[in-house]
């Protein structure tokens, strides 16, 4: 990646401060044309909050095939910033009483093959997983999304339209690969196998299906409109989208493969408002549910970058909170401000092109 180009555009956008509105949004249009020729042109949607002026663009090709260019209202996969959606659902749930992050698992599930998850060293720890662990990624399970360590692989075996994946299958795709990375509460290491876990115990201590429970107390709310879950959205819309590729090859990613860990489809407006509506604490009854988020919990994310924290579904960055997404056939960020309301969402049609390296250049951030 010529990373020259974007931090071009990233002094534009720090010069654009004392600018009009007129200027910097060319020159949020400019940085994301370059971006997307860039990535051989790879379809690139960007909304840009600055000061209380929202700016958007797009360029690219949503279709590589048919020429179709890439508009600013398409939709895309978000795949894990779906666990931010995830996480709400839990802590709303925990302001009611009915949860809370000390709850064990064993309260759950009490046998069958989903406790062989938390085998390490000849040892079962099941009875010692909380809530709390699954969702700063400190459970030791072994995530089924990534035991091959190879997306091209996974695609292979897992990829594909007309596939579908129910919970018990992904419990097991974890379990046969054997043992917990280490024991629980330990560590802390990315597992999508927890907010899969996670989007079941909603479903059983709400009473609805995850979907449901999403829909009705987090995009309803928000007045989502244009935000779907891939196991549910309408053929004649799922048609209609970006195609996902992988290193410009298209590909396709079961939607039921994430589930409640990224299955959310979406648009850079409803995201927009979602990330504003948590920000402002409306997604929650009390004021100490957002603080707690914000503060509590976080983790070094990568082992060799320092910069990169992560807390209960959050990912924090210089200020900035949110999360990144990836699916077979896409990328996104999204992340906010919470001092300033400054807002960035970004979207890609390619998993190979990075969605938080154009938002750190852009923002003129150096991630150490």
């Amino acid at each position: 990646m010529k990373i020259v180009y974007l931090f071009i555009c990233s002094i534009f956008l720090l010069s654009a401060q004392n600018s009009n509105v007129v200027e910097i949004q060319r020159y949020i249009t400019n940085a994301v044309k370059l971006y997307s020729k860039e990535m051989n042109n790879t379809a690139v949607l960007l909304l840009v909050k600055k000061e209380g002026e929202t700016y958007k663009a797009s360029a690219g090709l949503a279709d590589r095939e048919s020429n179709r260019v890439i508009k600013t209202d398409d939709l895309f996969e978000i795949g894990s910033a779906t666990k931010v959606f995830t996480g709400v659902a839990v802590f709303q749930l925990i302001e009611e009483g009915k949860l809370s992050l000390d709850t064990k698992l064993n309260t759950f599930y009490k046998e069958g093959e989903i406790t062989k998850l938390a085998n390490y060293q000849g040892k079962n720890y099941w009875n010692e997983v909380t809530v709390g662990m699954l969702m700063n990624h400190m459970s030791g399970f072994i995530d089924y999304l990534n035991v091959y360590n190879d997306d091209a692989k996974a695609l292979k075996i897992l990829g594909g339209k007309g596939k579908h994946f129910t919970f018990d299958q992904l419990i097991h795709q974890a379990v046969a690969f054997g043992d917990a990375n280490f024991k629980p509460g330990e560590k802390h290491d990315y597992c999508n196998t927890g907010f899969v876990i996670l989007g079941d115990i909603i479903s059983k201590v709400s009473g609805m299906d995850w979907h449901d429970y999403v829909q009705k107390h987090i995009l309803d709310r928000v007045g989502m409109k244009h935000t779907y879950f891939g196991s549910r959205i309408p053929l004649e819309l799922r048609e209609k989208m970006p195609k996902g590729y992988m290193a410009y090859k298209e590909v396709f990613m079961p939607p039921s493969l994430a589930d409640s860990a990224g299955e959310i489809i979406s648009t850079l407006d409803d995201l927009a408002a979602f990330m504003k509506a948590w920000a402002g604490g409306k997604l929650y009854t009390k004021k100490e549910t957002l603080q707690f988020q914000l503060t509590q919990g976080f983790h070094q994310h990568y082992k060799t970058v320092k910069s990169i924290l992560y807390g209960y579904a959050i990912m924090r960055l210089e200020g900035f909170y949110g999360h990144g997404g990836q699916t077979f056939g896409f990328q996104t960020y999204m992340t906010i401000n919470p001092n300033n309301s400054d807002l960035y969402i970004i979207g890609v049609n390619d998993s190979t092109v990075g969605a938080m390296n154009f938002f750190t250049a852009l923002e003129g951030i150096e991630v150490k």
